[in-house]
């Protein structure tokens, strides 16, 4: 989902839509920069206590040390590490791994996206919807303004579509029955 689809749906909801050319949409503005900052503050929240995002790359292990900036994303957490598909013993510290292995290895953990931007696309789970973002912008952002009673009232139907997305859902299988015959 791109940056400008939630800014939208957000700029609607506060009647400010009239206000802005979305096409061109002006790079400092002072609105539309906390608007941007309150998309990054829930975002961050779904990926590190909600949602996680996950992502698997190929590193190169240099005498049993993975520096967490050899990472092409900022790790939240270590799934696991794995050397011709055989799980490593590995040990994390505040600023590298330990790892039983040399050479190539595939790393899988969780990371927290990068702040976003005008012109960026949001890479979460597919549960989450571009409206769970656009209420839970609105609610930062009228918290923000002071405007209390809308900030509480979007943060109820944010929480309500986050309890929704973090559902787990479990494939129900009915037996063959009279009814498949």
């Amino acid at each position: 989902m791109k940056v400008e689809d939630i800014l939208t749906e957000v700029l609607v909801r506060l009647g400010d839509r009239d206000k802005y050319d979305i096409k061109n949409l002006p790079q400092d503005d002072e609105e539309i920069n906390t608007i941007i900052k309150c998309i990054n503050m829930v975002v961050s929240e779904i990926a590190s206590d909600y949602i996680p995002v996950e992502f698997e790359e190929e590193v190169e292990v240099d005498n049993g040390i993975i520096p967490y900036d050899k990472l092409s994303k900022r790790l939240i957490n270590l799934k696991n590490i794995t050397k011709n598909s055989t799980k490593i013993v590995t040990k994390m510290y505040p600023n590298e791994i330990l790892v039983k292995a040399d050479g190539l290895v595939k790393v899988c953990y969780l990371y927290m996206p990068e702040e976003v931007k005008l012109g960026d696309s949001i890479e979460l789970s597919p549960k989450v919807t571009t409206m769970l973002i656009v209420y839970g912008a609105l609610g930062e952002y009228c918290l923000l303004q002071g405007r209390y009673e809308d900030a509480n009232l979007y943060d109820k139907r944010y929480r309500e579509m986050l309890k929704v997305a973090c559902r787990v859902t479990k494939e129900i299988k009915l037996k063959h029955g009279w009814w498949n015959s």
